[in-house]
């Protein structure tokens, strides 16, 4: 695929709404508030920071801030960022379809317009999805490298049912067995889950293939 040379404004433009959409995020996140109010409520305290949504959101915001330093500061990134970018990607568009066909109507979708959750769970998907669509990384991911985009999904699982083992609080509602039907639920609800990321993983690895440089510095 033949390079496209962004004009000079417009890569300046990139990075100032990446660092937009950064704060944007951030503040949706409302993480500086996770001790305050009831105790019992679900996002209390480090139950807050557990949630695959919240630490999706903060892959991507790291995300946004890297590129947008390397095109203020003209530096071209290396190989490791497509992965971080990737997974951003793949993490974020997790929790989006996620959030919809599974938690719609459940305890934590809050029934009513909330910008927090629209930010976390609807616009920041798309946002991450058009980007890395417009602006694709330099360099693709194969399909057996893909597999490096698991590596957090899978550390995250570990460490839901360890914490989950300690403290009894878990942060979905489909790897509750008390309310996904057993253990036996929540064994499917994973397994599907599992074979969702790798083959959305894949699909993300093949249209990066595609997609490949177009003169960006990441």
């Amino acid at each position: 695929m033949k390079p496209t040379v962004l004009p000079r404004n417009l890569k300046w433009l990139n990075a100032v709404i990446l660092i937009i959409m950064a704060i944007v995020t951030l503040d949706a996140s409302s993480f500086w508030t996770a001790w305050e109010g009831n105790p019992a409520f679900p996002g209390y305290g480090w139950n807050r920071f557990s949630y695959f949504t919240l630490q999706s959101n903060f892959i991507a915001t790291a995300t946004y801030l890297i590129a947008a330093a390397a095109i203020l500061q003209k530096k071209e990134l290396g190989e490791w960022f497509k992965y971080l970018r990737g997974g951003a990607v793949l993490y974020m568009m997790v929790t989006g379809i996620v959030f919809a066909v599974l938690l719609r109507n459940t305890p934590l979708d809050p029934g009513h317009f909330s910008w927090g959750d629209f930010i976390l769970h609807e616009f920041g998907p798309i946002f991450i999805t058009v980007w890395w669509l417009l602006w694709p990384s330099r360099k693709p991911i194969t399909a057996a490298k893909a597999f490096y985009l698991l590596i957090f999904p899978l550390l995250w699982v570990i460490y839901t049912f360890i914490r989950a083992s300690i403290t009894g609080w878990y942060p979905y509602p489909f790897l509750d067995p008390a309310t996904a039907g057993g253990a036996s639920g929540v064994t499917t609800y994973v397994c599907g889950l599992t074979v969702f990321f790798i083959m959305l993983s894949q699909l993300l690895a093949w249209i990066s293939r595609a997609r490949e440089n177009n003169n960006t510095l990441y």
